[in-house]
């Protein structure tokens, strides 16, 4: 079994973040329609950016809530995943960021069945959100917006103002924090911390503003592609050149070690090996959450089977897969039986 570096980890989420959140909208949208889908999208971002606010404001040790945290709070988002902007103007009244690139808008202009929605997403979505997050995090912090990329401008600006009567002296005399260099530990914190919250966030919503069936479904066809885009990224990281069963092991215990899913490898011969998770991180996310308990048993046995089986059958179709146990249900481990058939 590898044991991860950080390299590793920060390869497997950071790719995976942005996928994640692109399928979900995308499949939402194709179930439903365009004006749900992007409903759903904004209440998921308003509310993990409400949970990365918090996590970043113990994360950077900051304490109070002035626009110097803001900007940094926003600028350690923005650099974390990959934004190229310019801090103009960084005062403790005042500060102007423009805004060069964006990695939504630079996703959707790379595919061009998403090419009509950019101008949507940046005046339904992006607009409003940022308006509603800073309000959020200092009513008196007032955000003003007048060039969007997304509607056919070269830059996105915000310029923050605070009155000058609301900072106190003290605060007045601080100086300025610089930009902070972002470090790998850095992003591998985001991304990894926020990976699950995203995917719950969007099961929950959805679930809210449909129904529990249509969340479900939506979830299957989610990770079913999502984790065929994950075995190629992976099988061409790992340097694997063939889909043998001992390559989809390789595959599966290390997609399985960055998110976290303990397990132990039983290989019997060349032709059958099992897999049993003894720790699932996504079943202990809802434990923590009472108000996801009674969807534990269905996320294990009409989730978590149906998602994978496409994906091993399109990597090898001979390699069949069944399961007996679920740590959702009851049992001790989670099992993975996995048979090479001529």
């Amino acid at each position: 079994m590898r044991n991860l570096s950080l390299e590793d980890k920060l390869f497997f989420f950071e790719r995976s973040f942005f996928t994640l959140d692109g399928l979900w909208m995308i499949e939402t949208e194709e179930e439903t329609n365009w004006k749900v889908a992007l409903k759903i999208d904004l209440v998921v971002w308003k509310k993990l950016l409400k949970i990365i606010i918090r996590r970043l404001t113990k994360y950077l040790k900051i304490e109070t809530n002035n626009l110097n945290d803001l900007i940094e709070i926003l600028t350690f988002r923005w650099s974390t995943e990959g934004w190229d902007y310019e801090l103009k103007q960084n005062e403790c009244d005042k500060a102007e960021i423009i805004i060069k690139k964006c990695p939504y808008k630079a996703a959707m202009d790379r595919n061009p069945e998403r090419q009509d929605k950019i101008s949507l997403i940046c005046k339904d979505m992006c607009i409003p959100f940022y308006k509603s997050i800073i309000r959020d995090f200092n009513t008196e912090i007032i955000v003003k917006r007048t060039m969007y990329m997304g509607l056919g401008d070269d830059f996105c600006d915000f310029n923050f103002y605070l009155d000058k009567s609301l900072i106190s002296e003290e605060e007045k005399d601080e100086s300025i924090k610089p930009l902070r260099r972002i470090s790998k530990e850095d992003k591998l914190f985001y991304f990894e911390r926020n990976f699950r919250t995203l995917d719950g966030l969007w099961v929950i919503e959805t679930e809210n503003e449909i129904d529990w069936d249509t969340a479900l479904k939506l979830d299957i066809i989610v990770w079913q592609k999502l984790y065929k885009i994950i075995f190629r990224r992976v099988k061409k990281y790992l340097k694997l050149e063939s889909n043998s069963l001992n390559d989809l092991i390789e595959i599966l215990s290390f997609v399985w070690n960055c998110e976290g899913n303990i397990h132990e490898i039983i290989q019997e011969g060349e032709k059958k090996a099992v897999i049993n998770i003894t720790k699932c991180p996504y079943i202990e996310a809802m434990e923590r959450n009472p108000d996801r308990h009674h969807r534990i048993e269905s996320i294990c046995k009409e989730m978590c089977i149906p998602y994978l089986k496409p994906v091993i059958t399109e990597f090898n179709p001979k390699i069949k897969y069944t399961r007996e146990k679920f740590i959702g249900t009851g049992d001790s481990v989670c099992d993975f039986i996995l048979k090479l058939e001529e």
